[in-house]
Formats: C-alpha cells, sequence, structure tokens
C-alpha cells in the first residue's frame, strides 16, 4: 500500500514565486496528510529559506538553486528513492528525469507543455533548452504512469507516445467556500485580468482589442493585476495607444482583493497562449463573473465554451471584441452563462479533487 510519498516540484508553497502548480500539489496532498499518507516535498531552496522546514504537516526538503534543481536533486534521489513507496515527479517546464534514477514507484504529474511557445517567452538558449528537455518525455518516460490536469494535457501526453491508459486526469480545485460574489458590479463595463505578467500570458492582445472596446462602450475600464518581468511593456503599450487612463495596473493583490476585484467585473478575460487549466477562469465563476478566454489548450477546458462562457479565435481581435461587447451589452446571455459556471464551479471543492488523487493512488 502506498502511504510514504515524495514529491518533487520546483518551488515550495512557501517560495516568493509559487504559483498555481504549488496551490495544486499543496491543497492536494496537505488534504492525504490528513487522511494517513506521510508526505515530504522536495523543492529549490531560496534566499533566507532552511534546508529542512515544515509546511503544516508536509515536510519540506530544498535542495540546490532555482536553475540547477533538477541536477542538485540527483544524488539525493539516488540514496533516498527506496525510503518512498512513492515518487511523484510534478514536471513544471522542465522534466527531472527520474526514470533514469528512481529506484521506486514513480507518477508524474503534467500541468502543461509549452512547447514552441517557449520561444516567445524567453531568450533563445533557454528557450532551446527547455523545448528539448520536454522532448526527453518521448525518451524516457513511454512507460510511465501520468496525471493530466485536463483532456488537453493528456493529448499532449498522449503525443509523446505514452499511452491514454497509463494518464488519469485530476483537474485543480478550488476552495468554494472562500470565493463567492463579495462586491456589486461595477456600474460601467469593467474587463478584469488577474495573473501573471509575463509575454506568454497574452495581456498585450487584451490591451490592442481595448480601444475597439472603447469605441462602443466610452466608459469602459480595464483593470490587470498581478506582476511579472513583462509589466514595462504592458504600461508602455498602453500609453502608444493612449488608453493609460482606461487601463489600471493594480499589481499584486492579496486573495481577498482577488475576490472582490473578480466580483465587481462584468467580464474576466484570460488571454494566455497556452495553460493547463486556468483555474483564475473557475475563481471568476464562483465570484458571479463570466470568463471570456483564448481557444487554446486548458483555457478550453476550464471554460466551455457558451456553457460556462465563451471562447475566442486566437489572436482575432475583431472575434473577441465582438463577442466581449456581446456579454457587456446581452444581460440575458451573461446571467445565463454566469448560472451555469457557478453550478459548474461548485463541484470542484478541493476535498474531492483530494479524494479523487487518492483513488488514483490506490491504483498504482
Amino acid at each position: 500500500m502506498i502511504r510514504k510519498i515524495l514529491v518533487i516540484n520546483w518551488r515550495d508553497m512557501n517560495n516568493p514565486e509559487a504559483g498555481g502548480a504549488e496551490i495544486y500539489y499543496h491543497e492536494i496532498f496537505r488534504r492525504l496528510v490528513d487522511r494517513g499518507f506521510d508526505i515530504t516535498v522536495l523543492s529549490h531552496s531560496w534566499t533566507g529559506a532552511s534546508t529542512d522546514d515544515q509546511t503544516g504537516r508536509i515536510h519540506v526538503i530544498r535542495k540546490g538553486n532555482k536553475f540547477l534543481f533538477n541536477f542538485s536533486i540527483i544524488p539525493y534521489i539516488i540514496r533516498n528513492s527506496k525510503k518512498f513507496d512513492l515518487i511523484i515527479e510534478n514536471i513544471n517546464k522542465v522534466p527531472f528525469l527520474t526514470p533514469l534514477f528512481a529506484r521506486t514507484t514513480r507518477l508524474h504529474i503534467v500541468h502543461h507543455f509549452f512547447e514552441k511557445t517557449i520561444f516567445r517567452e524567453t531568450v533563445f538558449p533557454l528557450a532551446l533548452y527547455i523545448y528539448l528537455m520536454e522532448k526527453t518525455i518521448g525518451v524516457f518516460y513511454k512507460k510511465e504512469k501520468f496525471i493530466a490536469v485536463s483532456e488537453s494535457t493528456k493529448t499532449e501526453i498522449e503525443n509523446f507516445g505514452v499511452s491514454d491508459q497509463s494518464i488519469s486526469i485530476v483537474s485543480p480545485g478550488i476552495n468554494t467556500s472562500f470565493f463567492y460574489q463579495s462586491k456589486p458590479k461595477n456600474k460601467g463595463p469593467l474587463l478584469v485580468y488577474v495573473g501573471r505578467l509575463m509575454k506568454y500570458k497574452n495581456v498585450q492582445f487584451i490591451i490592442r482589442a481595448f480601444p475597439k472596446i472603447k469605441e462602443k462602450y466610452p466608459d469602459a475600464e480595464l483593470k490587470i493585476a498581478g506582476s511579472g518581468g513583462y509589466l514595462k511593456e504592458l504600461k508602455l503599450l498602453c500609453a502608444d495607444l493612449g488608453i493609460e487612463n482606461s487601463v489600471q495596473f493594480v499589481g499584486w493583490i492579496s486573495e481577498e482583493q482577488k475576490r472582490d476585484l473578480l466580483s465587481s467585473a462584468t467580464i474576466f478575460v484570460n488571454p494566455s497562449h497556452k495553460e493547463g487549466w486556468g483555474i483564475n477562469n473557475i475563481e471568476a465563476n464562483l465570484c458571479g463573473t463570466v470568463s471570456l478566454s483564448n481557444n487554446v489548450p486548458g483555457l478550453r477546458d476550464s471554460v466551455q465554451n457558451n456553457v460556462t462562457g465563451l471562447l475566442y479565435e486566437p489572436e482575432n481581435i475583431e472575434d473577441f471584441v465582438a463577442k466581449a461587447q456581446m456579454l457587456i451589452s446581452d444581460k440575458k446571455l451573461r446571467s445565463k452563462l454566469e448560472a451555469n459556471a457557478l453550478e459548474r464551479a461548485k463541484s470542484l471543492d478541493w476535498d474531492k479533487i483530494a479524494l479523487k488523487m487518492e483513488n488514483v493512488l490506490k491504483q498504482i
């Protein structure tokens, strides 16, 4: 029986750069601790962090740094892999190649692969490294067991030659008691984005489209919450388009502030080039807000087109603007989508997702 588990993840939950991948493993495995599992997380170190820590009842071990973590853990895995019943490798950007040196049962979680989109995000040498490392899935992982966070991600894993029988789907969950409509809707049309400000997140697309929305709705506003390396370029783009007075960059916000912002929005927009799932769509839905998202892998899983929200054709500003204007003007349609989205979002509580993960572990 599997009880003692090592989770390998680039960052731990206390890391200042922790994001969606960390929330996913933490929310699931802290619940499995309560169900009798012994969980250890292996992640990279960061300034001010101890090498041995405790997050709740999860044991955290930190090795190496953010750049060489995948190599730093190899000696530890070789020495200690047999102490665990299962090693779970959270593949987020770069695989750890555990099939080559981990001598115990293995399971691999995948949120999404960057593939060629990585070349839009970073400098060529680093992008090429990540791109080639992802290709090792088709060489060393074909006979491994996987968990995908969505149908789109499952398809991506299958494209590397992994059998669909070896892949289970455990979608991200959400705190259904925390997210609810905490603020009334904004009086005028309000579009909201919440997330990291990186190039591949494609916030620049919304900004380029926004002047066309303002042509029909002069009082429309766009609020962008989050931080990241692409912030300066986004602000410059607003200035070039002359819409800086209608676009507000609110910076990093707390979960409570995010709940209020999502609640007040007319539309939540998610323009990312690629995601594993798109949890912010579900958070918005619980806050009574419909999502208008890019029709790409991951986002088309968290948004059911014409049921819980709308999807627009990638990089098609006219399609985006038309659907945004439709959601703003057609209150009956928007209310119907909001109701459907809320009902679906309530079914994705973390307790139910943790139980689904436990059932997968029982089958290994």
